[in-house]
This record gives structure tokens, sequence and C-alpha cells, in this order.
């Protein structure tokens, strides 16, 4: 927890800067699934209590820290806020927006690479399987669907698969074996002061590149950064993203 609370705090430092970069994208939102996550990672998904204890401990954070930015908009935006995210299918969703982050930066590079390797092509279906998997409660409780859901919806995410073709002996492929080092096993005094991490490293459980941002903003080391803008201060953010931080 006080490996946390540190990132947190270097993030409260930059999270101006940070406003400027990330445009296009929910930074409070991003902030927010990174520190639930990590929460979740050390104490458990059972352990709701500490889990709200911890979240009210950063907010208070958050208040104190800096007090006379608080009505700022973009220091509003760095407010742990657990109802942001508390949801029993976050993680889903969590994997929803980190490839929605990444969307035409996995696009690109599938429509170059559709004939050599299958890897973006594999993370573009695992994020369309995401988004169809929300189709049903979406169109039933539209006040339960994650907004990502429209946001992948006004990109047609779908059809712009249609017109990719991959070579049916890679397929099988697990696209995640490409990145051999992930953000996590960089030790933290290697980590850029200014990076941020927000969460989005590459594992078998996330979707790869959206999860650069996550790190790229909150303090994280070398992963790729997605050519939206150094994906991550430089993968959005090629020194930024490709210097993707973990928190």
């Amino acid at each position: 927890m006080i490996l946390v609370c540190k990132k947190y705090l270097r993030f409260l430092d930059t999270c101006k800067t940070l406003s400027h970069l990330f445009t296009d994208f929910d930074v409070s939102l991003l902030l927010n699934y990174w520190i639930y996550d990590k929460l979740k990672q050390i104490y458990g998904d059972e352990s709701t209590n500490e889990i709200d204890i911890a979240f009210a401990y950063l907010q208070w954070k958050w208040g104190y820290y800096d007090y006379k930015q608080q009505n700022n908009p973009y220091y509003i935006k760095c407010k742990p806020d657990p109802s942001k995210i508390n949801h029993e299918d976050w993680k889903n969703r969590k994997k929803l927006y980190d490839y929605y982050v990444d969307y035409d930066y996995l696009l690109s590079m599938a429509k170059i690479k559709n004939k050599i390797e299958c890897t973006y092509y594999n993370k573009l279906k695992d994020m369309i399987s995401l988004y169809e998997s929300f189709k049903e409660v979406c169109e039933s409780e539209t006040d339960n669907c994650p907004e990502v859901f429209f946001k992948c919806q006004e990109k047609n995410i779908e059809s712009a698969i249609k017109s990719l073709t991959c070579d049916a002996k890679i397929m099988g492929t697990n696209p995640i074996e490409v990145h051999s080092q992930r953000a996590e096993d960089i030790e933290d005094d290697n980590i850029d002061d200014f990076t941020v991490e927000f969460d989005t490293h590459l594992n078998s459980e996330n979707s790869g590149i959206g999860t650069k941002v996550t790190h790229s903003i909150l303090g994280v080391a070398p992963v790729l950064l997605t050519a939206t803008v150094l994906y991550r201060v430089c993968i959005y953010f090629v020194n930024i993203y490709h210097y993707s931080a973990n928190l």
C-alpha cells in the first residue's frame, strides 16, 4: 500500500501536465482502474472493507496534498473515486477500455503486419469478443452499460476487422508472447519520475497496449507506447508509450 500511495502522489505532481497529453481518454477512469486493481492485488478480491478504507485514505491524500488545486478541473480528475469502477465485471470493463485506448494503433499495426504475424489481429478479435459480451446488458440496461461500449460502437470495430486477414498457421499463437518483459518486472529505481502508469501492462489477463497508457501515467518502466501520444509521455506516448510506466 505504501508503494501505491507513493506512486499516486507522484501522479498528483504531474496530473496537470498529463491532462493535456491524454485529452482523448478519461484519465480519471484509467487512474481509478489502476488503483482498484492494485488494491485487489494487495487485499484480495473479497476484502471489500479494506479496499474501501484504502480508497478513503487516498481520497484524503488527494484533498490535503495540494488543497489549493481542489477546484481545478484537471485536479478533480485525479481524485480516487471507487464508484467509477465498482462493478462485478470491472475486469472486463477495464480490459475493453484498455483496448479502446489502443484501438487505432492496433488496427494500423494489424493492417501492416497481417501477413507476417497475428499479434495485433488477435488482440482486435479479443476486443470484439469483449465488446460483444456487453451487448445484452447494454441493450436491456443502458444505465449499467459501460460508456466505452458506445465509444467502440462509434468506431464500428466489428466492420473494421472484417477486412483484415491472418495466416491460419499463426492465428493460434498467443499474442502476448511477443512481449517478453512486463512493466512490473522492472525495478522501481528505473522508473522515470515523470511517467505515470495507468495499469495497462502486457499479460494474459489484459489488453496490452492500452495497458500501457495506464503504466505511462503512473510511473512505469519501458513498455512499448502506443502511437497515439508516444502511447503512454510518449506507446501513445513512442517514448512515453514506449516508456510506459508501472505505478
